[in-house]
């Protein structure tokens, strides 16, 4: 045990004293820090954006081969089964990371999502089936929707059997149907960016 005598304690209150101010400083800093918040997360996510990105182009690229390839084994949906099924391990992945979005309630408003919705050219038939994005959902919606649409665009491409994809198929596919709705979860990610 330790014992002060007067001497110690006078020699003491100048430390007090400053400890005493430092534990104020310090208790203001945590309520300070309670107060903001901290994303760990941010909304954007570089890999939604990439990944739908070059699937965009990989569906272009792809449409545009099939109807050169009109009539012949290449272009025959039995040939190309192996795009389909890549298309849809690729967007399970962007779903998921969509979800860990929405766990984390880091999705940007419905206003912000709306905005850039109304932006991007898209056909009635597709606003439609976006129809109101939940809040909590941003891109979660807008990826099921696509991988609705690819699924559509399989059937479309097995049902013509091994005639292929017909040229007046394109503009349905590209500019409507999943190439509308990869538009438009491009242009909500970007929105996300720049919010």
């Amino acid at each position: 045990m330790i014992v002060f005598n007067r001497a110690h304690r006078g020699s003491l209150l100048p430390y007090l004293g400053w400890l005493r101010h430092g534990l104020v400083l310090l208790f203001a800093g945590l309520v300070l820090a309670g107060c903001a918040s901290v994303r760990l997360v941010p909304a954007y996510d570089d890999q939604i954006d990439t990944g739908l990105t070059s699937l965009y182009a990989d569906t272009s690229v792809f449409v545009d081969r099939m109807i050169a390839a009109r009539g012949t084994a290449a272009g025959s949906y039995d040939q190309n089964i192996g795009f389909y099924d890549g298309v849809d391990g690729r967007l399970e992945a962007l779903i998921a990371r969509a979800e860990a979005h929405r766990v984390l309630k880091d999705c940007p408003s419905t206003k912000l999502v709306g905005r850039a919705l109304a932006a991007v050219r898209l056909p009635a038939d597709v606003r439609g089936q976006i129809g109101t994005l939940p809040a909590d959902d941003c891109q979660v919606v807008l990826l099921r929707l696509t991988k609705s649409g690819f699924s559509d665009m399989r059937q479309f491409h097995q049902a013509q059997g091994a005639q292929g994809i017909p040229p007046s198929a394109r503009g349905p596919l590209l500019d409507g149907g999943v190439g509308a709705l990869l538009r438009a979860g491009i242009t909500v990610e970007i929105a996300k960016r720049a919010k």
